[in-house]
């Protein structure tokens, strides 16, 4: 933490550029600093792994494009 405070610019650089964030310890407890942008995606995973057969969905998905077995935009909206 008194690292942290003594170089707060450069704890937000590697913040900006590490995608696991910055790890800062104070009294044996541990804060992660991350971007905002990181922090979004991370809700938005979450978020998404909780509708019911997300990953089966997504797998099924990808096997369709795969075998070309998909619309265009086109094809659905003329």
């Amino acid at each position: 933490a008194d690292y942290a405070r003594k170089n707060f610019n450069e704890i937000i650089q590697r913040a900006k550029i590490e995608a696991e964030g910055v790890t800062i310890v104070k009294d044996n407890q541990s804060f992660i600093l991350i971007d905002q942008e990181e922090l979004e995606a991370l809700i938005e995973t979450a978020e998404l792994l909780q509708i019911p057969d997300i990953l089966t969905d997504v797998s099924q998905a990808r096997k369709e494009y795969q075998q070309q077995e998909t619309l265009t935009m086109e094809d659905i909206f003329g």
